[in-house]
């Protein structure tokens, strides 16, 4: 058995059936040549071994109705057909017919009887490519972690295949602790909260003294982000917009400006953005704030979450694309240096300053009843930068899909993979309509900013 921690736990009670607390990968295949005629069942069937290689797949919720002490405990039962499904797209096949496809499979809670994971095989894509759409649920993963283990399923020769014998070396191993143990960890562990509080306190100290002096390029407190159309109760329907966006160009327009290719991203959607509010008739006077989860996992990686917080904002309130940009990169500066100082343990406490209230507010049906800790989650994930192959496939297209809830109805996560950043925006079309057009925005967004930044440096 094996005891969630407080973060874990917590995504799994914020969950209601339309609001899914799962994190996904949709990734486009192309086949190799001369693939044999049973070649997509070879790959669903090894597909359904994944559990040989990510430990995680093996474990289940010792009492999926009881969340007051949740814990882990081996699934004994696993069967692969029950998470591993193949089927074909109605001919001809096309990237819509896939999106509404994994819609409707990305909506669907997982099972918490069984493994929490799932993984869809998905055929009939033009030019000889498919799809494989595999979803885990963020109790067992976070973001960082997520595109790890899709990696190990991956290798940078095309005659590779997937690897069992690599079992156990994606998730680091959990003993069993005495009891003697357990209390020295529970000591040690308040020692460093208590540790933290100093840092934390000088953190939201400088946050407030921004706010009162009015200082809007500065890192945001939570509940401090307007009132928009994002922000509100959802129901169970979910719209994808997929986009890609060139990684070199995106790099160079860091360079040139002396930001980050996150910083580029963020102005980036901060266009799109005030674009599709304006067209709604729903632009707030103050900016849009993205809330961007920060991993502080160490090189040993491990299972679980270990995440920070960043709050920018979009400016979306500021019509100049260079301007913009400009004021996002002296807002994550001086956020990203405030992290660094702070210990693993101060930063993960400001982190649960945004989640505790969130999850109490989701779970008792309050989410919307006050400002939103932030507006949109912003979430850049580093993918791989050589090209990738699964059984002979070549990998040409990573796509993170990620969750949204109550009060937090906009989520945008990228991937780089080779000389691409793969953009997935998640939201509710119910409550944002015309949402799906937010791909086509971002690109003339992203078009707007690159013609500014040639024109300032010359």
């Amino acid at each position: 058995m094996e005891k969630l921690s407080s973060q874990d736990a917590g995504f799994l009670k914020i969950e209601s059936d339309h609001c899914p607390f799962h994190v996904a990968g949709l990734m486009i295949l192309k086949k190799p040549a001369q693939a044999p005629r049973n070649y997509m069942r070879q790959v669903t069937q090894r597909c359904g071994r994944l559990n040989e290689l990510w430990p995680i797949f093996n474990k289940k919720l010792q009492d999926p109705q009881d969340l007051s002490n949740p814990a882990w405990v081996p699934a004994e039962d696993y069967v692969p057909e029950r998470h591993v499904f193949h089927y074909a797209l109605p001919s001809p096949g096309g990237m819509d017919d896939l999106v509404k496809l994994v819609t409707r499979a990305h909506e669907r809670p997982l099972d918490r009887s069984r493994p929490l994971w799932e993984l869809h095989v998905v055929e009939g894509l033009p030019r000889d490519r498919f799809a494989i759409y595999c979803k885990v649920h963020h109790s067992l993963v976070d973001g960082v972690g997520a595109m790890n283990m899709i990696q190990s399923m991956f290798d940078a020769s095309p005659d590779a295949r997937i690897d069992y014998s690599t079992t156990g070396k994606t998730e680091r191993q959990h003993d069993h602790h005495s009891l003697f143990q357990q209390l020295g960890d529970l000591t040690q562990g308040l020692l460093r909260q208590y540790r933290a509080i100093p840092e934390l306190s000088n953190l939201l100290a400088h946050r407030g003294a921004d706010a009162l002096r009015g200082n809007s390029d500065a890192m945001r407190l939570p509940f401090t982000a307007p009132r928009t159309i994002f922000n509100t109760e959802l129901d169970s329907r979910r719209s994808l917009v997929l986009c890609d966006l060139p990684l070199n160009r995106v790099k160079t327009m860091a360079h040139q400006m002396g930001g980050s290719i996150n910083d580029v991203l963020l102005a980036v959607c901060g266009g799109a953005l005030r674009q599709y509010l304006l067209a709604q008739d729903a632009l707030p006077r103050s900016s849009l704030l993205a809330g961007m989860p920060v991993s502080l996992k160490g090189a040993d990686g491990g299972a679980g979450n270990k995440l920070s917080y960043i709050m920018s904002p979009f400016f979306t309130n500021e019509r100049d694309d260079l301007k913009r940009l400009q004021r996002i990169i002296k807002v994550t500066s001086k956020a990203k240096a405030e992290l660094n100082t702070m210990s693993p343990t101060a930063a993960e406490d400001f982190y649960a300053l945004v989640m505790a209230p969130t999850i109490l507010l989701t779970v008792t049906g309050n989410a919307t009843r006050v400002r939103p800790a932030t507006n949109a989650i912003f979430s850049n994930v580093p993918g791989s930068r050589e090209r990738l192959y699964m059984e002979g496939a070549e990998l040409e297209a990573i796509y993170p899909l990620s969750i949204v809830t109550d009060g937090m109805g906009l989520n945008i996560t990228v991937v780089s993979h080779v000389n691409k950043l793969c953009f997935a925006i998640a939201s509710c079309p119910t409550e944002q309509p015309g949402v799906e057009h937010l791909g086509k925005l971002l690109k003339e967004s992203y078009a707007n900013l690159r013609e500014a930044v040639a024109s300032y440096c010359g």
